[in-house]
């Protein structure tokens, strides 16, 4: 992991002054602001792994990446990118998402794993998150049907975490995984 992804807190803890940190961040200078308070120490476009952390930055110690996001860096890289980074946060926190972000409050921390530094979601959880969000029914279906092929999750698996979740939203998956176990049988 590399430290091209910063809090300004940091930065300014470490002896920085916030005016060299504004000046650097200015048009054409070496570094870029991501999210409130977080810079990337680069001016290049930022990868989404330097987005992915960015986000993890800015929205705590306890935020986790989720859904498609997370499902890429555990195995699917087939998958494309969203256009959001969903993450999930603790119910107690009150973080606002931005326009590149979703910021999910849940009461359920989902199981986790490190990747690469980032905090994810296991596969069960963030692939329900993502059919969730998903309103297509065909690519809800691919993406459900991709975790199952890849072994990163079951069928049971699927089942009993929409059952233990919340009720919102868990419709649609429900009717997909209905079909994926008539397939295959």
């Amino acid at each position: 992991m590399t430290t091209d992804v910063i809090k300004t807190a940091e930065l300014e803890a470490t002896g920085v002054p916030g005016h060299v940190i504004d000046l650097r961040c200015r048009p054409g200078g070496p570094w870029q602001r991501i999210l409130p308070g977080v810079l990337l120490l680069s001016a290049t476009p930022p990868t989404r792994a330097q987005h992915l952390r960015a986000a993890l930055a800015y929205a705590g110690p306890e935020a986790v990446v989720t859904g498609v996001d997370a499902l890429r860096a555990q195995g699917l890289p087939e998958l494309p990118a969203p256009p959001l980074i969903h993450l999930l946060q603790p119910a107690t926190r009150r973080r606002a998402g931005t326009a590149q972000l979703l910021l999910e409050r849940t009461t359920r921390p989902p199981g986790t794993t490190t990747r690469d530094g980032l905090r994810l979601a296991e596969p069960t959880r963030a692939a329900l998150d993502a059919a969730r969000r998903e309103p297509h029914p065909l690519h809800r279906h691919h993406l459900l049907a991709s975790a199952l092929r890849a072994g990163l999750c079951t069928v049971a698996g699927l089942e009993a975490e929409l059952d233990a979740g919340s009720k919102r939203g868990a419709a649609a998956p429900r009717a997909a995984l209905r079909t994926l176990k008539l397939l295959l049988r």
